[in-house]
């Protein structure tokens, strides 16, 4: 009698452990196809996110107007003058100009502001004028009718 018992135990464990492995393998399977789905939603949110982002941007920049980029360009061509008006040592002093290129920055009109420094390229657009404004004039650094001239096509250029 207890051979039987034992045999069918045997039995049923080795029905058991049929079923749960099919059951793992299942689950498995399941899990990994829930993952791979998963992950491609998430991979579209991903570009739909960075789609969004980069229309907006660009929408910003459209939506600013001629005034406003005007008056930031006078603004600009102000604060190159009294920059010029501190000579080269300062002009060609990178850490005193980051800090003079901030310091314009924050007394532009909001909505360019709001456009934001990385997407209109205003670093690197200060610097340039930098070169080809006050390049030419090494004893004293003056900005002249040709200067402003380049200094609004430069403006507007970050807004095309």
């Amino acid at each position: 009698m207890f051979k039987d018992i034992k045999k069918k135990a045997k039995e049923k464990a080795g029905e058991i452990k049929e079923a749960s492995s099919g059951i793992t393998g299942t689950v498995t399977n399941q899990a990994k196809t829930i993952s791979d789905s998963a992950s491609e939603i998430a991979s579209g949110a991903v570009k739909s996110a960075a789609n969004v982002a980069s229309t907006a941007g660009k929408m910003a920049k459209s939506t600013v107007d001629s005034m406003i980029i005007t008056l930031a360009t006078k603004i600009i061509i102000k604060s190159m003058k009294s920059a010029g008006d501190k000579g080269t040592s300062y002009i060609f002093n990178d850490e005193k100009y980051e800090k003079f290129i901030g310091r314009t920055w924050e007394i532009l009109p909001l909505p360019i502001r709001l456009v934001g420094k990385e997407s209109l390229g205003y670093n690197p657009a200060m610097f340039t004028l930098r070169k080809l404004v006050f390049g030419k004039d090494k004893e004293e650094p003056k900005i002249d009718k040709q200067d402003e001239n380049i200094i609004k096509k430069t403006i507007k250029g970050m807004f095309s």
